[in-house]
């Protein structure tokens, strides 16, 4: 500890006149004052001190204390809480005793280190490590993303060791081993399950196309795999709500048995169509959870037209092209400016790829556009003509006064409601490398829907970046920046695969070329969810003035197979409603929402699935391999089950596993300090108490 004050120290010096001077004023040159010489003395010094301490605040001094602080290390369980574990010939071990052996590896490390523990599965959950209380009830499993939050929520912490206990199998993100080559501290794996081949026959995969056009067949490949089941045969049956649709015999050959059976499912009617998939149960399987799955198709009436129009090439325009034929849902044109020449009336959605510019106003096609009420998606660059834009009516304004760009980041907006948006996408788009976008003043219309804001530089703005827009029945799109092609590249470097990049390429052509409602009240949710994944709607009321309000409540009724009736009230939010259902069971709903504005009531009712996920049960096998190079790649180490109590010596052991000290310096005002204070207070008090004992004033 040291004392620093904001003048010079030197000064001190008039501080202690100041003291000694006020004493020695009021004892021995104020006549008025008699008392013994030695009393004169005390009570001189008492006040000289006095003065001289509160004169010394005047320097404004100030303690600088460094304070010492130990963080011990956190070590962190990752506790595998998907059905695969408990779905093998084990599963009562897993179910019973299991959990009591975790119980004590966690209670004992948490004797000597802060313990965190994680349920992985569906998401990474922060659980009670009091109670480890498993279920194996997650659908899916990402491994990968566990070290993405752990160096996310433990950036300044000491994490000594991570105890990951799984089987290895993940059906989502990555694989954990190149995410493992990345921290800077060990895993301890512990390998759940088996990974010897299980009497089992199940389906693998299946590989359909979402969408199809009525009409065609489309095409469906079952992928069916068996172990230890030479010799037996079993039939492979597909239906749908009328019947079998197809059938097959297999006949198994070898302990490790792989078939992909091709079909085709006719599209005779335009909705959403459901097929089941079946197996035959065979003597001595592991399960037979995995012989049965489902799958949906959808049939549409036609393909929608699509045309990407751009000023020059650009990366941008092979990359949402890419997105956008993922879906047989679309025909896609593209083309530039000079060699479009197909009637925009055609298409459903017209994207405009730095158009209109100062080399190619497009008047002409703008208005035509325009006039047709076709829908468009505007992606602004540095080639697009801004005072041309701002002439369009596309919700958004931007004024500029110098011909400059900002790095912006995308930020979602959590009010955002035209659809749904899932979550792992949301947590990917901070991330992901910024726009260029235009340097200027961005001003949104009122009736303009904010999908996306910009960040720049860290902050957070409101300047749109990605808004959507409805005018006299047309909608637009505004994406303020170019640059979409670095997203689908850093989706496949982090995840291997382009889902979050295409999710958000294809929900806003979804949006754009769905025929608009003209209706006053309007219900949008997804066709299909996965079993868990919430069920969420929204809606929206507009008046007669075709202005959107949410002053009436709205309320819902979801009815399922049976008697089973689900009532609920959206919420309101932005001048619209949501609604989240959370997971329902997997099956087929009707649901009808009611409103009242004034004297009319509005009614609207549809279907949805709750699909059933069978990837955690497809694949019993456990990846060990995959287990024992992560340990290796972080500097950890692979246990089996049955030696699972070891990692609490492990961990004990390893050196590097040790508090961290830390010396935080903290500066406190002395005018603050009771005790400084308090010494003032008591000598004046004693000073006050003698002068009356003698008698004095």
């Amino acid at each position: 500890m040291s004392l620093l004050t904001q003048y010079p120290l030197w000064l001190a010096i008039f501080a202690v006149l100041l003291g000694v001077g006020y004493a020695l004023f009021l004892y021995y040159k104020n006549d008025n004052i008699v008392f013994e010489k030695r009393d004169r003395i005390i009570m001189a010094s008492l006040r000289g001190v006095a003065m001289t301490l509160l004169a010394f605040l005047l320097l404004a001094p100030m303690l600088k204390m460094i304070r010492k602080q130990t963080d011990k290390p956190v070590i962190i369980f990752a506790i595998d809480n998907s059905e695969s574990i408990a779905s093998g010939k084990d599963a009562d071990f897993y179910t019973k005793e299991y959990p009591k052996q975790l119980q004590k590896i966690v209670s004992e490390l948490g004797k000597q280190y802060d313990v965190d523990a994680y349920f992985v599965g569906d998401e990474n959950l922060l659980m009670d490590k009091e109670k480890v209380n498993v279920d194996f009830s997650d659908k899916s499993t990402n491994l990968s993303a566990l070290f993405d939050d752990i160096n996310l929520l433990y950036s300044n912490r000491n994490v000594g060791a991570v105890v990951m206990l799984t089987d290895g199998i993940y059906n989502i993100g990555s694989n954990p081993y190149y995410a493992a080559q990345k921290v800077n501290f060990p895993v301890y794996t512990v390998g759940l399950g088996s990974d010897e081949q299980a009497t089992d026959l199940f389906i693998a995969d299946i590989i359909h196309n979402k969408e199809v056009l009525k009409g065609n067949r489309a095409p469906v490949e079952v992928k069916v795999q068996a172990g230890k089941l030479s010799g037996k045969t079993a039939k492979l049956t597909v239906s749908d709500d009328k019947g079998e649709v197809f059938s097959k015999t297999l006949q198994i050959s070898g302990n490790q048995y792989f078939e992909t059976v091709a079909l085709l499912v006719d599209a005779t009617q335009p909705g959403l169509k459901k097929f089941r998939v079946d197996l035959d149960e065979l003597d001595g399987e592991i399960t037979y959870k995995n012989n049965h799955a489902q799958f949906f198709i959808r049939v549409i009436e036609s393909k929608d037209k699509i045309a990407i129009v751009y000023d020059a090439p650009h990366p941008d325009v092979a990359a949402i092209r890419s997105a956008l034929e993922i879906s047989d849902n679309y025909d896609i044109t593209v083309a530039s400016v000079d060699e479009f020449k197909a009637n925009p009336s055609e298409f459903g959605l017209i994207v405009l790829h730095q158009l209109p510019s100062h080399k190619h106003p497009a008047s002409s096609l703008l208005s035509q556009i325009r006039q047709a009420g076709v829908s468009s998606l505007f992606i602004i660059g540095t080639q697009t003509d801004l005072n041309a834009f701002n002439g369009l009516n596309t919700g958004l304004q931007i004024t500029q006064s110098k011909n400059m760009t900002n790095n912006a980041t995308a930020s979602y907006n959590n009010n955002f409601m035209l659809f749904s948006f899932s979550e792992e996408a949301q947590q990917l788009l901070p991330t992901l490398p910024p726009l260029q976008a235009p340097f200027g003043t961005y001003k949104a219309s009122v009736s303009s829907n904010l999908f996306m804001t910009q960040k720049i530089s860290g902050v957070e703005t409101k300047y749109p970046l990605f808004l959507f827009n409805d005018v006299n029945g047309a909608k637009t799109g505004v994406i303020s920046g170019t640059g979409l092609w670095s997203w689908k590249v850093y989706d496949f470097v982090n995840t291997q695969n382009h889902d979050a990049f295409n999710e958000i390429v294809n929900k806003t052509a979804l949006f754009l070329v769905a025929k608009n409602d003209k209706s006053p009240f309007r219900v949008h949710h997804n066709a299909v969810f996965a079993e868990n994944a919430p069920v969420e709607f929204s809606a929206e009321l507009y008046n007669e003035s075709h202005e959107l309000l949410n002053t009436p409540d709205v309320k819902l009724t979801i009815k399922g197979s049976g008697d089973t009736t689900y009532d609920a009230q959206f919420s309101k939010q932005n001048n619209a409603y949501y609604l989240n259902m959370g997971e329902l069971p997997v099956g087929t709903y009707t649901w009808t929402a009611k409103t009242q504005l004034g004297n009319k009531t509005y009614e609207k009712s549809g279907t949805f699935s709750v699909q059933e996920i069978f990837v955690e049960t497809a694949n019993l096998v456990a990846d060990f391999d995959m287990l024992k190079s992560v340990a290796q790649a972080s500097g950890g180490k692979f246990f089996p089950r049955n030696e699972m109590e070891n990692v609490v010596k492990e961990i004990k052991a390893n050196d590097n596993i040790k508090p961290v000290a830390s010396y935080q310096k903290k500066y406190s005002m002395l005018l603050n300090s009771p005790w400084y204070l308090a010494a003032i207070v008591l000598l004046l008090g004693i000073e006050w108490f003698l002068r009356k004992w003698h008698g004095g004033m």
